[in-house]
């Protein structure tokens, strides 16, 4: 009699985080005459406008950097590959937010959907005082414009939670216990605008160093 067969458990697939994608894209963001558009042009090595008024930006400028990669270097060297093809990041120049954009203050919700087409942000932070170049606000405080852009970014998360948390939440409703991915996902994103709306990314804990 054949011995009997030990039960196997399941094999767990790995925990993917993101968007897939072969080519990632990075938004530069900040309140409006804090450098973005400069910094863009040095990174890229572009020649986009960069005047000292604010919006000067209003459709999002983009360009592809070569990122370094010494091992690619070595590889290349190494091997002697017929073509070279680096890996590329795609640089989006965005337009300034201000105070209320979740509301649609400034450019508003299509300031907002430009971000949501990144896959990271790069927070540009003003800390040069210059009479010559304006700020919005009217005087130059980082921390302040680092709650800004949290405190926006943070009010459009909860906004999107909330539209995604009604839609799942009747799907859970009909289904119940048999659409697990379903619960798991209403769960998560129940803690999630719970977070959210505590208020937990204080910009002040964040960026504390700025006035040490």
């Amino acid at each position: 009699m054949p011995p009997k067969k030990k039960d196997v458990a399941e094999e767990k697939s790995p925990l993917f985080l993101g968007r897939f994608g072969t080519s990632l894209k990075i938004g530069i963001v900040g309140v409006p005459n804090v450098g973005k558009s400069t910094f863009f042009n040095c990174l890229c090595k572009q020649s986009i406008p960069a005047e000292n008024f604010p919006f000067c930006t209003i459709d999002p400028n983009e360009s592809r950097v070569e990122v370094p990669d010494a091992r690619f270097d070595w590889l290349c060297n190494h091997f002697g590959p017929p073509s070279r093809v680096p890996a590329y990041l795609s640089v989006v120049d965005i337009a300034g937010l201000v105070r209320g954009a979740s509301e649609g203050e400034g450019l508003g919700n299509a300031f907002l959907s430009h971000i949501s087409a990144c896959d990271a942000i790069y927070s540009m932070m003003r800390v040069f005082d210059d009479p010559e170049v304006t700020h919005v606000d009217g005087d130059v405080d980082p921390i302040r414009d680092t709650e800004t852009i949290f405190a926006e970014l943070r009010l459009k998360d909860i906004e999107y939670l909330t539209n995604n948390i009604e839609k799942v939440s009747k799907v859970v409703a009909r289904m119940g216990d048999k659409d697990k991915v379903a619960k798991n996902e209403y769960e998560t994103m129940l803690k999630a605008k719970a977070l959210l709306e505590e208020g937990n990314g204080d910009a002040k804990q964040r960026v504390k160093y700025y006035r040490e």
